[in-house]
């Protein structure tokens, strides 16, 4: 739309704003009462409309009060809904400068990257909310049963500001990041080779700064919300860790928990190291080849039981050290009948997620979060990336009636 046709219909849309605003009806609510008017300086997608007057009324018991006529027209802050689902979507996409001089520059008025940045940390709440709901209508499996369905997760660090990381362990006590735990729900299949394969389009994200307590009600809310039925089978990858194992028992306890065969190996080096093999050596690859295959056919148990009779008396401790990893995931490295029912081994789906879904908006180069902006920014990240974004605006629009005429 050119820079005319905008400014005529920026003129449209402030009488029309002017008009209801004045003609608004609202009954109070009981303990509310008539505060005044005050007046808002309304920015719609064609640009600032002028200055909108509205009642405020307040509860002194409570001490809390709103403006009806904003929430009836979903503002955020000043800012309307139909431009505040612009500046989400093109804040998502890149840093909030670069992505407020393109908005600028395609609607024809300044609009600066610390308002973008205000309107996705205003727009928080509704994001947290909408994330964590797991009854939202039609299930995937309504019409028929799902074969296999993966879940999985895994942290990653992100670079915040430092007062956002008091508290938070890092080397010789020194955080540089905060972890961000991040869980990616998808329909598996098996092609004609009995090979896995991850149906397209069926990959969702979620995604948190909190503590693993708070992490699993949210994948398994994800998990609910997709799925009304049991799916015939589930699938808990992941690398093993405490935390994850946690996620798994406690709300995935009918999954069937596979190890990373991929993370499985690294841990390998240790014990190949107290065997006496160097690293970088051909023995040692010749080795960790050998290793490898024993446990990708399910023979863990023998993998343990040779690294245990070798073992020279003085590398003991270190090789107990090194088997506990194994010991304590045997019955997740069950691989050679895990490819035999065509499951996936190996997480990577979670590792690409950490790279595509959150670092690649928010670990660019000298990025440093708050955590106020990280938990405005990771959900409205997932749902872009979980094709959940547009979903989410009708949501939270849904019951505004006049959204339809007015969401400019």
């Amino acid at each position: 739309m050119d820079k005319a046709a905008t400014g005529i219909c920026r003129k449209l849309l402030s009488a029309i704003l002017q008009s209801e605003a004045a003609k608004a009806q609202y009954t109070p609510k009981s303990g509310e009462r008539n505060a005044g008017t005050k007046s808002i300086d309304v920015v719609s997608m064609f640009g600032p409309v002028g200055k909108i007057s509205r009642t405020y009324y307040y509860d002194k018991d409570s001490h809390r009060g709103h403006y009806p006529w904003d929430e009836r027209m979903g503002l955020v802050g000043r800012y309307t809904p139909a431009l505040v689902e612009e500046v989400a979507r093109a804040a998502q996409s890149g840093p909030y400068e670069k992505a407020a001089s393109e908005f600028s520059r395609k609607h024809h008025f300044e609009l600066s990257g610390d308002t973008m940045r205000s309107v996705v940390e205003k727009l928080r709440a509704d994001l947290t909310s909408f994330v964590k709901m797991s009854d939202l209508g039609t299930k995937e499996d309504d019409k028929c049963e799902i074969d296999v369905v993966y879940v999985l997760a895994d942290g990653t660090g992100l670079p915040f500001r430092r007062n956002a990381l008091k508290g938070v362990k890092g080397k010789n006590g020194k955080a540089k990041t905060r972890e961000v735990k991040l869980g990616v729900v998808f329909i598996g299949g098996v092609d004609s080779d009995g090979k896995p394969f991850r149906l397209q389009d069926t990959t969702t994200y979620v995604a948190t700064t909190h503590r693993w307590g708070k992490f699993k009600k949210l994948l398994r809310a994800e998990f609910d919300r997709r799925f009304g039925r049991m799916p015939k089978r589930v699938v808990f990858l992941s690398d093993g860790g405490k935390w994850l194992k946690s996620v798994q028992l406690n709300d995935f306890p009918f999954a069937t928990a596979i190890l990373d065969f991929y993370h499985a190996t690294e841990h390998l080096e240790p014990i190949l190291v107290a065997l006496g093999f160097k690293k970088g050596t051909e023995k040692y690859r010749e080795k960790f080849r050998y290793y490898c295959k024993r446990i990708k056919a399910g023979k863990i148990e023998s993998v343990i039981k040779s690294a245990t009779d070798a073992c020279p008396k003085s590398k003991w401790t270190d090789m107990r050290k090194a088997l506990r990893y194994f010991k304590e995931n045997v019955d997740r490295m069950h691989y050679d009948k895990y490819i035999a029912d065509g499951l996936f081994i190996g997480s990577g789906p979670v590792e690409s997620g950490c790279k595509t879904v959150l670092g690649a908006r928010l670990k660019q180069s000298g990025m440093f979060w708050s955590l106020k902006g990280a938990k405005g920014m990771i959900p409205l990240r997932t749902l872009e990336k979980s094709g959940r974004l547009e979903e989410f605006f009708n949501h939270r629009i849904r019951h505004l009636r006049q959204v339809v005429s007015f969401a400019a």
